[in-house]
């Protein structure tokens, strides 16, 4: 049954009630999910994360969802494992993007993370929370931690990344010196943001500790966890697929910087020296949203394939997997579907920044593009040892990044934080 709101612009999809059992056991939650997007199908990072916390946690817990998406739409299957949906109208820009950065430039708010305030928004939190009670609030990323100002209820705030990191490392690869200066600009005015909404979260978790002891150097006391971002290590299994010789692969978002970066960075100037070593080396680029600028690049020894529905089986011929970002933060979804997938893979120190990955034994590590080349070249011409190097990744996925094993230490941080005890203001 579908209803509107009635003080609130949201659209309300009610899902079939637990039993009554299950609504009296006192080690139940009622838990209210505050997202940017609706997360599903679960097809790019922020999407995944949201999608599969929620899925764990509402296998023993009430878990309702409040989501910025089309009002109306249809929200398909995965609506129904939340008690609740409700759905507020994306806010519409103003102005275009780069008048809005350029407006920003007099503000002491940052663009990109005022970009998805809105009053409809704080409305519908309010409305929410007038109607019923939540024993937890857990705001999906700064962008949205101005709606914990309207509840007295706990509020957990889920860092997928650490903004300001992120927007400083893609300011220092710039090479245009005003886009340079106006991220520096907005990574300055981004930490001072995020250093208030964490000191304001009853408690705030990352998906790396790297990103933890950002936190921990200006407020060491204030409660902290790591939640690692995980993987469906049913869904992506090693396949059977015979990988094509030479043919790297890059999956991701390529309208997301970061990834952006990593490609032009790739084929700019490592690939070149890749394809000394190894002539007939294919890069496959497997994601939605390559910039026009990015697919000129497209060649014989260059594919870019765009959305795909299913991207198993591009990892699945890939003879090597690479990550090779020099920006972001967080912790890389793509780098742990191929590690599930038992694919070798070679990273740069930032894009596997946060996993519990060994140089030399789970993962290849370099940064620099000749050492990037090289150490991509050597897997390919070494398939014992890219083998080895898979099954390893595997291993680690199965014991440490499955959502079950990573969903555990969320709950138990929410138990932290709704103990008299551990609780910090």
């Amino acid at each position: 049954m579908v209803t509107m709101g009635s003080r609130a612009p949201t659209k309300r999809t009610a899902v079939a009630t637990r039993s009554h059992e299950r609504d009296q056991d006192p080690s139940q939650r009622s838990i209210l999910m505050v997202a940017p997007a609706w997360p599903y199908p679960p097809t790019w990072g922020f999407a995944t994360r949201v999608y599969h916390l929620a899925k764990e946690l509402a296998k023993r817990h009430r878990v309702s969802l409040l989501t910025y998406g089309r009002v109306g739409a249809a929200l398909g299957e995965a609506a129904a494992m939340f008690e609740s949906v409700d759905v507020v109208a994306s806010p519409v820009a103003e102005t275009s993007k780069r008048r809005r950065q350029a407006r920003s430039v007099f503000s002491a708010r940052s663009a990109h993370l005022g970009g998805l305030r809105s009053d409809q928004m704080i409305a519908a939190v309010a409305n929410l929370l007038a109607q019923r009670r939540f024993d937890l609030v857990q705001l999906e990323s700064t962008q949205m931690a101005f709606c914990g100002a309207v509840t007295d209820a706990p509020v957990a705030l889920d860092e997928h990344n650490v903004e300001y990191l992120l927007l400083k490392r893609l300011a220092s690869a710039e090479s245009v010196p005003a886009r340079k200066a106006f991220g520096y600009l907005e990574a300055a005015k981004a930490r001072r943001e995020e250093a208030r909404a964490w000191r304001r979260a009853d408690g705030v978790i990352f998906t790396s500790s790297a990103d933890l002891e950002v936190m921990r150097v200006s407020l060491p006391y204030k409660s902290g966890c790591v939640v690692p971002n995980g993987v469906d290590v049913e869904r992506f299994k090693p396949s059977d697929m015979v990988p094509e010789p030479n043919t790297v692969v890059f999956t991701g978002a390529i309208n997301y910087r970061p990834n952006t970066d990593a490609v032009a960075f790739f084929v700019r100037d490592v690939l070149p020296r890749l394809r000394r070593l190894q002539r007939s080396t294919r890069f496959v680029v497997v994601g939605r949203g390559a910039p026009d600028w990015l697919v000129r690049m497209a060649g014989p020894e260059v594919e870019f394939t765009g959305e795909v529905p299913d991207v198993r089986p591009y990892l699945a011929r890939a003879h090597v997997v690479v990550a090779p970002l020099r920006a972001g933060s967080g912790t890389r979804l793509k780098i742990l579907e191929a590690m599930a997938m038992g694919k070798p893979v070679v990273s740069t120190a930032i894009g596997c920044e946060g996993l519990r990955v060994v140089d030399g034994e789970d993962i290849s590590i370099a940064d620099d593009p000749q050492a990037l080349a090289e150490s991509t070249a050597h897997l390919m011409s070494h398939p014992a040892r890219a083998i080895e190097l898979g099954r390893n990744a595997r291993l680690l996925a199965e014991r440490d990044y499955s959502w079950p094993v990573v969903a555990q230490r969320l709950d138990n941080f929410h138990s932290q934080l709704l103990s008299k005890e551990t609780r910090v203001g």
